[in-house]
């Protein structure tokens, strides 16, 4: 599964969201020992796979629903082979039901015993089985309803409805259901667990107009005489009980065709021109994973289904479910595609769905390899910059910043909380680099080689680490336990300070590269002193540049030679930033503008970027030098080849002074790619220069949403008369999604306009798109201060976001409480923190709480009282 912004792990933090509101920033720091990076945490509870006497085989769900008590009602036939001698009792996991009777296929009644706290139904079967026979057993229940979890995102577990209501009137009519990781028996009693696969099969009643959408293919329709039709769904590929789903919808199906697999998105009637625009590149994405695998895709069909109130995309096998907000509109395309998602849950047809991982401990295998095959996807389409820019970089990022936040743990671990706790960037962008790693130490051929004996020894079965390390070994010859040792087992990354030497009349260049990583004395978890890996150094003189690879040894100290034909004018070590490192490379201003100019790769000119944004900031950089970098920048905005390394350079030159600067960004405004104009203009628009106002709305016409964006914000900010009319003008504009008018709501909350407040309060309704709901929100927050009518708006969206589990308006909305700084609303703000802070381990939100608790005390505090002045003697 894979959320739109980041995984299941916390979504947004509480405390994060404030510090960034405030103007502070994460930096990367180094691996070090001190308590302020990490605290000292107990090492949990090792996990292993339940036992079980049985080995699960089928499972066919017979089901119709009650909308009003959320209710589905029916049989689960449960058919399973004894695992052991004399088995006469088994156990099924289930919870949120009602029984009404377990019998045997042949009608033989069973006696049962459920039990709620441990979440299980305990079935006395009339004698004792043998290995080798087979029993069936129905279960007759009814689902007690909604399983409401807050802090698990815009979507409750197991079985979950979504109908129009007051506080949610853009509701679609659907149920879904949400099985990762073990919630599959809120809604129909199994074996709850991945190590163990079963086919599955669903008959599914619902009234017309209404479709069922669910795994494999679907077996018939059959038209009932109460206005009710009938779906039989059939997988009969054995699958983990997780994957299992079911989707029930008013629909319209958009069929595609990829080398005879069917390809189905289901979208929104209204939305069918939209969807087949969003989904259009699918069934070339099932065609490129089913070459370089080698593995063509293994089931019926492959289907989307789109549904309200999801966060993501889930890869329940051939039937995934995705988010509504997935499908864009043509004007939405120009800023970004949905390929992203939509290839993370495809690749999982084959890393999840047809080979997955048998205890949560290894979901890196199913997650690492969805998100590295996001990337792979991306190399194809867009190229290689765009893939290291995109991907590669982006990944170490994620790592790094969660690593800074001390976020700490090996990607494979026993020891875990519960199995949501591991589904983290560990788990997928630290996993995802790691395999790129993988792929530079083997090489493509044997990259794929390795991929295509992986899948196909392991076809429909649960693996573990250490099979698929086994497997690499198998068809590479190569042994690997180093590697799964040292970056897969433990937990760090290697901190490498490189320095260079040339020697002229030998006309060597010398690198040492010293490890500087130190053990993080706080973590329980394994750790890796040093690391091994090949790295890549792009050596470039007058004649040009070249690559070679070395062998980065675990050991603190080494040093690389490089016979060169004239002095170095560029040393990147790492080309392509393959390796998880930090990386301290001190060089002269001069060979960092000489990289930035001249590295073709393009890892090695942002990096380039960032060392020199990092010196332009430094107290010992003098006028002259500034001038030399800010002139540098500036060309490589205007000129560079891909359009990521000028974005950075638009990051870089942003809230500078000096007319070349200016020069540079203006004419970055008229850049090829949005995202280089939106960020050109959020570079101008930290000037808050009224003379730019005229720029800015001429820039609200632009095609791009993001562009619209950035210029109401930065034209917010110029605080002209003219501004406010303009964005309220634009509040009017059509626009998908209201994206315009969330973009509108953001600017005017910068003019510190108090007649904001009115289209504030009421574009803060649930009748409108959660993006706009939030700049409401906010705006309420930056300009509501002392106003009677924000603060109850406030508090009841709050609340409506806490009974709903809506995370990312209740962070906006919390915030905006927070900023009004009124002490009834930071009471009532601290009462639902500390009812949320119960349902919910989060240090983030406690960290917050805390913060609501220390202004609070601020408040109520009696005012400094003033020193009695002394009686002078006359």
């Amino acid at each position: 599964m894979k959320k739109v912004t980041r995984r299941r792990a916390r979504l947004i933090s509480f405390c994060l969201v404030l510090l960034l509101a405030q103007g502070q920033t994460i930096t990367i720091s180094a691996q070090t020992n001190s308590a302020s990076a990490s605290q000292t945490h107990a090492l949990p509870l090792p996990h292993s796979v339940p036992p079980h006497n049985y080995d699960m085989r089928h499972v066919k769900l017979d089901l119709r629903f009650d909308w009003e008590r959320e209710q589905a009602l029916g049989t689960a036939t449960l058919t399973f082979a004894p695992a052991a001698p004399a088995v006469q009792r088994v156990e099924f996991d289930a919870a949120n039901m009602t029984f009404t009777g377990v019998q045997l296929s042949t009608g033989a009644a069973l006696k049962y015993e459920p039990d709620e706290h441990a979440e299980k139904l305990r079935v006395e079967l009339d004698r004792a089985y043998q290995p080798g026979e087979t029993i069936t057993v129905v279960v007759a229940y009814h689902t007690n309803g909604r399983v409401h979890e807050l802090g698990s995102g815009n979507y409750a577990r197991g079985l979950v409805f979504n109908q129009p209501t007051p506080n949610d009137p853009l509701s679609r009519r659907q149920i879904y259901s949400q099985g990762e990781s073990e919630f599959n028996h809120l809604w129909f009693p199994a074996y709850d667990h991945p190590d163990d696969f079963a086919t599955s099969e669903l008959n599914a009643t619902v009234e017309r107009p209404l479709q069922v959408v669910s795994n494999g293919r679907l077996v018939e329709v059959t038209e009932n005489k109460d206005n009710t039709r009938t779906f039989h769904w059939l997988m009969d590929e054995p699958h983990a009980n997780y994957l299992t789903s079911i989707v029930v919808g008013e629909y319209t199906k958009i069929e595609q065709a990829d080398d005879g697999v069917p390809v189905v998105n289901y979208v929104y009637p209204n939305e069918v021109a939209e969807g087949k625009l969003t989904t259009a590149r699918l069934a070339d994405m099932v065609r490129y994973f089913s070459e370089k695998t080698g593995v063509k895709y293994p089931y019926p069909q492959y289907a989307q289904v789109m549904v309200h109130n999801f966060p993501g995309g889930m890869e329940n096998i051939s039937a995934t479910t995705q988010t509504d907000t997935l499908i864009h509109d043509a004007r939405t395309e120009i800023d970004q595609t949905s390929d992203s998602l939509e290839s993370h849950e495809l690749a999982h047809q084959w890393f999840g769905d047809y080979v997955t991982c048998r205890d949560w401990a290894d979901i890196w295998l199913n997650e690492g390899f969805a998100t590295y095959f996001e990337a792979l996807w991306d190399e194809h389409l867009l190229g290689r910059d765009e893939f290291l820019y995109s991907d590669v970089r982006a990944d170490q990022n994620a790592y790094l910043e969660a690593w800074a936040r001390a976020q700490r743990r090996p990607i494979v671990t026993k020891n875990y909380s519960d199995p949501e706790a591991l589904f983290d960037v560990y788990a997928y962008q630290r996993g995802g680099a790691v395999l790129h790693m993988l792929r530079s130490v083997l090489g493509d051929e044997q990259w794929w080689r390795a991929l295509n004996h992986y899948l196909t020894k392991y076809a429909h079965q649960p693996v573990e680490t250490e099979q698929f390390r086994a497997a690499i070994e198998e068809a590479t010859g190569q042994k690997l336990d180093w590697f799964f040792d040292e970056w897969v087992y433990k937990l760090g990354h290697p901190v490498l300070r490189v320095t260079q030497k040339y020697d002229a009349p030998t006309q060597v260049l010398t690198l040492d590269v010293r490890q500087e990583q130190q053990p993080d004395p706080h973590s329980p978890y394994p750790q890796a002193a040093f690391f091994r890996m090949p790295v890549d150094v792009e050596i470039g003189t007058a004649k040009g540049a070249h690559v070679e690879r070395v062998q980065l040894a675990p050991i603190a100290d080494q040093s690389f030679t490089f016979k060169v034909d004239s002095p170095p004018l560029l040393v990147n070590f790492d080309y392509g930033r393959t390796l998880i490192k930090e990386l301290h490379f001190d060089k002269p201003t001069g060979e960092l503008l000489y990289q930035l100019a001249h590295d073709e790769d393009v890892t090695g000119r942002t990096w380039a970027l960032g060392q020199l944004r990092v010196r332009l900031h430094q107290t010992q950089t003098d006028g002259a030098e500034q001038r030399r970098i800010t002139d540098a920048v500036g060309a490589a905005l205007v000129t560079d080849k891909f359009w990521g390394v000028r974005n950075e350079a638009a990051r870089v030159l942003a809230g500078l002074q000096g007319e070349q600067v200016r020069a540079s960004l203006l004419a970055a405004t008229k850049d090829q790619k949005p995202q280089v104009r939106a960020q050109a203009i959020n570079a101008l628009g930290e000037s808050r220069d009224p003379k730019l106002a005229d720029l800015y709305q001429q820039a609200l016409g632009d095609e791009s949403y993001m562009v619209v964006g950035a210029a109401a914000e930065a034209l917010g900010k110029t605080k002209q008369p003219a501004a406010y009319d303009a964005l309220l003008k634009l509040l009017d504009a059509p626009s998908w999604r209201e994206k315009l008018q969330a973009a509108a709501l953001v600017g005017l909350a910068e003019t510190g306009d108090k007649r904001a407040l009115e289209p504030g309060l009421r574009y803060a309704g649930p009748e409108h798109s959660p993006d706009v709901r939030k700049a409401a929100v906010l705006l309420l927050g930056a300009l509501g201060k002392n106003d009677p009518r924000t603060l109850p708006v406030l508090l009841q969206t709050l609340r409506q976001c806490v009974a709903n589990s809506d995370i990312t308006l209740g962070v906006a909305t919390a915030q905006a409480i927070y900023e009004l700084d009124d002490e009834q609303g930071l009471r009532q703000l601290h009462s639902i923190l500390v009812f949320v802070n119960k349902l919910v381990t989060d240090a983030d939100l406690r960290a917050f709480t805390a913060l609501v608790e220390e202004r609070l005390q601020q408040k109520q505090a009696p005012p400094p009282q003033k020193p009695a002045q002394k009686q002078s003697n006359k």
